[in-house]
Parts: C-alpha cells; structure tokens; sequence
C-alpha cells in the first residue's frame, strides 16, 4: 500500500510529500486543484472531466488537508472546492519527477 510518511507544504504553491518508500513527490498545487477527481469534476458515468482546467487559477492554496481513513487525503480549496478526495495512489501516480515518469518494465 502506498503511503505517505510526511505531508506538508513546500512553499507558497508546493505541496510535498515524503512517501513510507522514501520517496518524495512535490506538485504544484493549482495542478492538484486541476487533477480533482470528485463527482462535480469528473461526470460519474461517463468519466469525462467537467471541470475547464483553464477556470483555475494559479493563485488557488489548499486551505486545509484532512486524512480520509488510510488511504486518501481531502483537500479544501481557497477558490471554495472542498469535495475532492486525493487517493494516495493517485497522487503518486501524479508525480511528475523523472523516476516517476520512466516507463515501467
């Protein structure tokens, strides 16, 4: 199970987390804003994204993060957001680092 070890933010438009493997991820934190995959984001039936990526502006913080059971974090967001819930898993498939993006084998 992925996990982290440590969640915090990185500067005015960083989050970062530190992972229980030892690895550390750091995203942009409009890009998370972008990557919500809650109901009012993503039709639920469909799977298209409802959410215009340019609607968000790069300016947008998390206001608070909350744990979600084991597996996921909930992220309240300054543009008034607060229904998205962030798997771990899908925030590490978020990275953007090199390791991260090398295909696997």
């Amino acid at each position: 199970m992925i996990v982290p070890r440590e969640i915090r933010q990185g500067g005015p438009s960083e989050l970062e987390i530190l992972w229980a493997d030892g690895h550390q991820s750091r995203y942009f934190v409009p890009d998370l804003r972008r990557a919500c995959r809650c109901a009012h984001c993503v039709d639920e039936w469909s799977g298209r994204p409802n959410l215009d990526p340019e609607s968000i502006s790069d300016d947008v913080r998390p206001t608070r993060l909350e744990p979600v059971g084991r597996y996921a974090i909930q992220i309240d967001w300054t543009d008034g957001h607060s229904s998205g819930i962030y798997t771990y898993e899908h925030l590490r498939q978020l990275c953007g680092c090199a390791s991260c993006k090398q295909p696997r084998v």
